[in-house]
């Protein structure tokens, strides 16, 4: 009993202490020039992502290029119709940019085992996973 009276106001004060830490990670909240990469804002009607590596905003088709480059990619360039690099050539991590038949296209990497869409990958905003062809790749 004697150390629960010790510990409780340290216990009530951690209560009321991690809401407002939970608020300090928040990379959104103003006052903080901190941005996670990938992030989405909306600048004038217009989807902004947030590149962590050159530290600027930019439009999503520009984040996509820059993310296959930084992966060295896309190592299979730009693909079309049914003509997926061969499975057993491919290795984790190697990139391609798949253009639908109606001139849309979808970053994709190779990840675990198969191709997928980079947004995925990188876990972004789901309106980011299905921008531009991204939200069709699969049904061609």
């Amino acid at each position: 009993m004697t150390s629960f009276r010790i510990l409780r106001p340290l216990l009530i004060s951690l209560s009321l202490a991690l809401p407002s830490l939970a608020l300090a990670d928040d990379h959104t909240s103003s006052g903080s020039n901190t941005h996670h990469n990938g992030e989405l804002r909306h600048q004038s009607g217009k989807p902004q992502v947030w590149h962590a590596e050159t530290g600027q905003w930019t439009n999503p088709e520009r984040f996509f290029e820059l993310e296959l480059i930084r992966l060295k990619g896309p190592t299979y360039g730009t693909r079309s119709g049914d003509n997926y690099p061969d499975y057993d050539s491919v290795e984790e991590w190697q990139t391609l940019v798949d253009k639908l038949p109606d001139g849309r296209i979808c970053p994709m990497v190779f990840f675990h085992n198969r191709w997928r869409r980079l947004p995925d990958v990188l876990a972004l905003d789901e309106s980011l996973r299905n921008y531009d062809g991204c939200r069709d790749v699969f049904k061609f």
